[in-house]
């Protein structure tokens, strides 16, 4: 996705990481949930997570902006698209644009993963925007997992560059190219206050290394 932001563009398909780049702890956790019939990889990314969802999920969803889901990129030592990718790893695999997904939710998951997407929007209103959709696309019975760092020291390198300005609940990083980087920090109380918010009911809350967790289903209406 690609935001406007105090003039500055901040391009966050440049912060998706590579498959080998994923938490072997958030691996684990995966593999050992309980299984369920569907599950929705949210800001997919580059699939670092899709395949590990696919094990505890007959039907798996990936959804990410469309530049992110389109261009062409090494996608597991493959120089392809996440589209193309996803299509071949995964027959049955739906792909939804974040954009779309936003205007109209017409799918239910039993399990949501949404890892380091919260942190990397530098909009309020495209958090909610993905906080709501999320909720709508959730069973009544389902579960949503939200992963986020709420420390980085490769982070705080960055805010103390001289290009660097508060924003949010991080920093924008200027670049000399125009195109610029967005470092967000959540706190586990505040991504379980931002939650809460959006009417989910929160299951349980941790920390492990540099990152939180938490595990919540739809609360009431």
């Amino acid at each position: 996705m690609r935001y406007k932001i105090k003039n500055l563009e901040i391009r966050s398909e440049n912060a998706a990481k590579p498959a080998n780049a994923s938490s072997s702890y958030l691996v684990r956790w995966l593999h050992d949930r309980k299984y369920t019939p569907s599950a929705l990889d949210y800001g997919c990314g580059k699939l670092r997570y899709t395949q590990h969802l696919a094990k505890q999920s007959k039907h798996i969803g990936i959804l990410d902006s469309e530049i992110q889901l389109t261009r062409n990129q090494k996608i597991k030592g493959k120089q392809l698209s996440v589209k193309d990718y996803a299509k071949k790893k995964w027959a049955s695999c739906r792909i939804h644009t974040l954009e779309n997904f936003w205007e109209k939710v017409t799918v239910k998951y039993h399990f949501v993963l949404c890892s380091n997407v919260l942190s990397a929007i530098p909009c309020t209103k495209a958090r909610t925007k993905s906080l709501i959709s999320i909720y709508k696309t959730l069973t009544c019975n389902g579960h949503a997992l939200f992963v986020n760092q709420h420390t980085n020291s490769y982070f705080k390198e960055m805010q103390r560059k001289p290009s660097s300005r508060a924003h949010l609940d991080g920093w924008i990083t200027k670049s000399q190219n125009g195109i610029s980087a967005y470092y967000g920090i959540l706190p586990k109380e505040t991504v379980v206050d931002v939650i809460s918010k959006h009417r989910f009911t929160i299951k349980d809350a941790w920390i492990n290394g540099q990152s939180n967790y938490i595990l919540a289903v739809k609360g009431k209406k």
